[in-house]
């Protein structure tokens, strides 16, 4: 009977391993999020970043795409910006994509000249943009919904 019951446990073992082999899924049929890279490219061709997060598939599908059509519109706007442009993307740029960003809420830049993280739910916004100004000059910027601290500012008489 011992022999048995060991065999069936280990069937079972075996079964759950078996079963189990996605690396996409937690065991529970869900989805995980997986780190996502690809590469745009930028102004008819000339030009490429790239543009990376961990996110689930369905949260990644077309997010490259639309920061690229937001730079190329960008580009194709506005003359005037192109070789400007053209410099700052002969840099290497990197688009860091965020599911849940920690210590901002829309775009941060660190200062590095060519790296921009931004919040996934601003990917289709003018932040794509804002974070190119941003490491154009080099600059370390964080962008996030702040709320007014009213006590100060009615002791500083800005209200």
């Amino acid at each position: 009977m011992k022999k048995i019951i060991t065999l069936l446990i280990l069937a079972l073992f075996a079964v759950m391993i078996a079963c189990s082999d996605d690396p996409n899924e937690n065991g529970n049929g869900e989805e995980q999020p997986q780190f996502r890279s690809e590469t745009i490219t930028l102004f008819g061709g000339s030009h490429f970043a790239t543009v990376e997060g961990t996110m689930l598939q369905e949260q990644w599908e077309g997010v490259a795409n639309t920061i690229a059509a937001r730079l190329n519109a960008e580009f194709d706007e506005w003359e005037e910006n192109r070789d400007r442009m053209k410099e700052i993307f002969d840099r290497g740029v990197t688009y860091i994509v965020e599911v849940n960003p920690e210590g901002y809420t829309r775009l941060k830049t660190t200062g590095d000249g060519k790296t921009i993280y931004i919040a996934l739910s601003q990917v289709d916004t003018a932040f794509v943009l804002d974070g190119m100004v941003s490491i154009y000059t080099n600059e370390t910027t964080i962008v996030k919904n702040v709320k007014y601290n009213t006590v100060n500012l009615a002791q500083n008489n800005c209200l």
